[in-house]
């Protein structure tokens, strides 16, 4: 009896975790400013948007939104953490590791924005975008 009470509370619970509503999961794991997001938008403007377009809906490079967005640099889901690290060692494909740890942060933050995900008063950090395991949300 107990054995099955256990089963249905773990059972209960795996449920709870898994219709927690997706700005909710975005929002606890990551975080940014909107300060990033603006000056994101700018440093993307200059180093991302000849190949992943201005919308960001791509080109000679992938679309930084939705569906495939999410597989882009893994083939399969992707992290925030793991589109972070593709991004700082492969971009800009002309000059790759090029920009400075703040340029990289700040056009994560912008793209991140441009898949739902709400700034707030909490910076994105170098080290925390590295070590997030978030999966990557997209609308």
């Amino acid at each position: 009896m107990v054995r099955s009470a256990c089963g249905l509370a773990a059972a209960a619970l795996l449920t709870c975790f898994a219709i927690v509503p997706r700005e909710a999961h975005a929002g606890a794991a990551v975080t940014l400013s909107a300060a990033q997001v603006a000056t994101g938008a700018k440093a993307y403007t200059q180093n991302c948007s000849s190949c992943h377009g201005a919308a960001l809906g791509g080109g000679a490079g992938p679309a930084l939104t939705g569906a495939s967005f999410k597989t882009a640099t893994t083939g399969g889901p992707a992290t925030v953490g793991g589109v972070f690290t593709y991004l700082t060692k492969n971009m800009p494909l002309t000059a790759p590791g090029s920009l400075t740890h703040d340029q990289y942060v700040e056009i994560l933050a912008f793209i991140l924005s441009k898949n739902g995900y709400k700034p707030s008063a909490t910076a994105l950090t170098y080290t925390a975008a590295l070590a997030s395991k978030a999966p990557v949300e997209t609308p």
